[in-house]
């Protein structure tokens, strides 16, 4: 009987790569419930076998994808707050955000029965790294722009989380207008009276 062929940490490391950014695109396209196994492993062109040597289970799969995203996304906006040290900088990496957030609904929307899916499934310690601590990642957005506050820290989180929660209506609002050039409008307008 042939030996299985031995994966290589080159191998591995591409192989997870590959069956995260397949993570990425069903969890947008479907949701984790209807994101199975044997799928991801078929696209992946891998056996079912060899997604288990790489994840103990389908939520460690998502884990780690919904941990690259977010670290990927915070890189993404404290680049522009570094590159762009205005408010405009800082306009544009909160429009950045808003388009993550409607690509990837699973960001902000941990309330809807496909995300306590996921949520539930996995030990306390884990939901305690994806849970997201949006005001430090304000802190150090603000901190990455060297921008200056008109007003107290806290409302001025208040009022950019706000402004984001905004993308929960986007339903009602692409109805009658375009919800991207009306958020645009709004963090424009905040963002000038946030910061000196």
């Amino acid at each position: 009987m042939p030996s299985k062929p031995v994966l290589s940490d080159t191998d591995k490391e591409n192989i997870r790569k590959r069956l995260k950014e397949l993570c990425e695109e069903c969890w947008i396209t479907q949701g984790y419930k209807k994101t199975s196994i044997k799928s991801l492993c078929e696209k992946a062109g891998i056996s079912v076998g060899t997604f288990y040597t790489l994840y103990p289970t389908k939520e460690d799969l998502f884990f780690e994808t919904i941990e690259t995203i977010q670290r990927r996304l915070e890189e993404k906006i404290f680049a522009i707050n570094r590159d762009r040290r205005t408010k405009d900088g800082f306009a544009e990496s909160m429009k950045e955000l808003f388009k993550e957030y409607d690509s990837k609904p699973f960001l902000y929307n941990v309330n809807t029965p496909d995300f306590q899916s996921f949520i539930t499934k996995l030990p306390e310690e884990t939901i305690k790294k994806v849970k997201f601590d949006s005001f430090d990642f304000f802190r150090q957005a603000v901190r990455a722009a060297s921008l200056e506050l008109k007003m107290e820290e806290s409302k001025a989180y208040g009022i950019l989380s706000a402004l984001l929660s905004t993308i929960n209506a986007k339903e009602t609002l692409s109805v009658t207008c375009d919800y991207f050039a009306v958020f645009e409008f709004m963090v424009d307008s905040l963002v000038a009276d946030i910061f000196k």
